[in-house]
């Protein structure tokens, strides 16, 4: 083979590699930029709940207690390809029974880490610091998320010195804050088949020994929002999961809340 030929082949080499990797990315843009959404009918529900007030922001959600001073915030990142209305039926409960905001922001690329990155590399801001500023009348907050979102709220509360606490829904710290003052509520499901358990058990060691740990029975993955695709079902209702959750999330934000008044 001469070396003209040589070249030509290494050419065509090259460009075949090119389009591979444009055919891949356009492939991974596409499957993120498809993420899972809630159900109509749970949106609806808490759009026609006259003691909420329900916000679409770019993208996102912010829910509010109507007709009354929220006593705190929570930013709630969504979990991996999880639209942000996939939590709004979930999360509705916080507002209306523990007097909190909740703003549930969309993510590039449906993703946690893509936004924790780039506000890491000074590409952005991270999610939770643009609500907080978009709020600024609330002084106390909370960040927390399901899954993967769960993971980088930690990590951005593991630095930050505006979070008062921090909710996991079946998620776990990957950095250590056992040492930050942080009020904390882990909660997982016990029909889960999507959480890595052996992680979270690993893992529970960077959380707080205050910590409140609670597994709820008949919640799969899926489940801490209202959406289907990710888990098994767990033959209990989304309704039934959510107060089921709710029991022990709503009392904790309570109680916190009124133990850091603003």
């Amino acid at each position: 083979m001469d070396r003209s030929t040589r070249r030509r082949d290494a050419k065509r080499l090259f460009v075949w590699l090119g389009v591979a990797l444009i055919v891949a990315a356009a492939a991974t843009v596409g499957y993120l930029g498809t993420p899972y959404h809630g159900t109509p009918e749970s949106i609806a529900a808490v759009e026609d709940d006259p003691r909420l007030s329900v916000d679409r922001t770019d993208g996102g959600y912010v829910l509010q207690p109507a007709n009354r001073t929220p006593a705190a915030g929570v930013v709630f990142y969504p979990g991996g390809r999880v639209d942000p209305d996939a939590y709004v039926g979930s999360l509705s409960a916080l507002p209306r029974e523990a007097n909190v905001t909740v703003v549930v922001p969309k993510l590039p690329l449906n993703l946690a880490v893509v936004d924790y990155g780039l506000a890491q590399n000074g590409l952005g801001s991270h999610a939770a610091e643009s609500a907080m500023a978009e709020h600024p009348r609330i002084d106390e907050w909370y960040v927390g998320g399901h899954s993967l979102g769960g993971a980088m709220a930690c990590r951005y509360a593991a630095t930050s010195e505006n979070v008062e606490g921090l909710l996991l829904y079946a998620s776990y710290c990957d950095v250590d804050i056992s040492e930050r003052d942080l009020a904390v509520v882990s909660v997982t499901g016990d029909a889960d088949t999507v959480l890595n358990r052996t992680a979270y058990e690993r893992n529970r060691v960077h959380l707080p020994v205050s910590t409140r740990f609670t597994e709820v029975a008949g919640v799969n993955h899926t489940q801490f929002g209202s959406y289907t695709g990710q888990d098994a079902p767990s033959g209990t209702s989304y309704e039934t999961t959510h107060r089921r959750l709710n029991r022990v999330v709503v009392p904790w934000l309570q109680n916190e809340t009124v133990r850091h008044p603003n």
